[in-house]
């Protein structure tokens, strides 16, 4: 009979806060207050700006006290890994899905509202101009073509990733937000930094906190050519801070040598057996999570479905700086981002 000490312990479950809830009086008049703005030409700064800053007064009165408490704990730097608000506000009446992954142009802007509104009052939007043309709001949703293509418009089960990992760390999403407008039952699934961590053998995880992997672009960027990676970087590692921090494009990381190769092939095996939050982002559920706090995948879509999503980041102040952009802007290229030292 085998000892207590030889036992294997059993991997961490996932751990997810409590879902908040709007009540339904605050949805509803946020909904008539949001219907009321227009979604502007993004690349008309001074109205894309705009935008936001009605967005963020809408926010700014509807969320309650509570909710409002939660989100600046999230945005903190040793806030939650993700957390999930519902019952948010969604257009009355939707427009056809879009079938090419662009925002439908009937579509009314309460949604677009609700994600400006949330983000802007703590961070500030980021896109990349090479991405669903610098939207800062991006349809996600199966495209007709792309169904078995690993991205926000396949349908085949989207395997544990992080967004963008190609690109440098500082230049880069700190987290996205995922709004539902209409989805069956097809989950998102999480697996936490510290979740993976915890399950790796030491000399796994000392393996993935070296620099020895590399990034790819990823399919859902108008990049083409297999030149564009990331510096080599680490997968799994602890910060300053003592956070568990992941970065791992999981179907496209490039191992540069022996021991790279055999790590990555355990980090895959080991994904493999965790068990992953299984969130559906339903019609009026948002889920924000921390990008470089978990890894993030999807179930096969078998039915409709349509969420938007956004990136946030702290301040775009420093890719503006770094790519000597305009003081307004917020897509940048990632190309010009990749030749910026991390």
């Amino acid at each position: 009979m085998a000892s207590l000490r030889s036992l294997p312990l059993p991997a961490p479950r996932p751990i997810t806060a409590p879902a908040l809830r709007l009540p339904d009086p605050i949805r509803d008049q946020w909904t008539r207050d949001a219907a009321a703005l227009r979604f502007p030409d993004y690349r008309d700064l001074d109205a894309w700006h705009t935008f936001c800053g009605q967005a963020k007064q809408l926010a700014r009165t509807h969320l309650p006290a509570g909710i409002a408490q939660q989100l600046t704990h999230f945005f903190s730097p040793v806030g939650e890994n993700s957390l999930v608000i519902e019952n948010l506000p969604v257009d009355p009446k939707l427009p056809p899905i879009p079938r090419d992954g662009m925002r439908p142009s009937a579509k009314e802007a309460v949604t677009e509202a609700v994600i400006a509104g949330i983000i802007s009052q703590w961070g500030e939007i980021l896109a990349f101009q090479n991405e669903k043309l610098g939207a800062p709001i991006h349809e996600v949703t199966p495209v007709p073509g792309l169904e078995r293509v690993q991205s926000n418009s396949g349908r085949v089960r989207f395997g544990f990733h992080s967004d963008n990992a190609f690109l440098p760390s500082k230049l880069r999403q700190r987290g996205l937000m995922l709004l539902g407008l209409c989805n069956d039952d097809t989950a998102t699934l999480l697996l936490t930094a510290d979740q993976i961590l915890e399950s790796a053998p030491p000399d796994l995880a000392e393996s993935l906190a070296k620099p020895i992997f590399r990034h790819a672009c990823p399919a859902s960027f108008n990049l083409p050519g297999s030149s564009v990676v990331s510096q080599p970087c680490p997968i799994l590692w602890r910060d300053q801070l003592g956070l568990a921090r992941v970065s791992a494009a999981s179907s496209s990381i490039e191992p540069l040598n022996a021991e790279a190769r055999q790590a990555l092939q355990r980090f895959r095996d080991l994904l493999h057996d965790l068990d992953p939050a299984r969130i559906v982002v339903s019609p009026g559920t948002a889920l924000l999570f921390k990008d470089d706090r978990v890894l993030h995948g999807r179930e096969p879509v078998n039915g409709p479905r349509w969420l938007q999503r956004s990136y946030f980041t702290d301040s775009l102040q420093p890719l503006r700086e770094a790519v000597h952009a305009d003081p307004r802007a917020f897509a940048f290229d990632a190309r010009a981002l990749l030749r910026v030292h991390p």
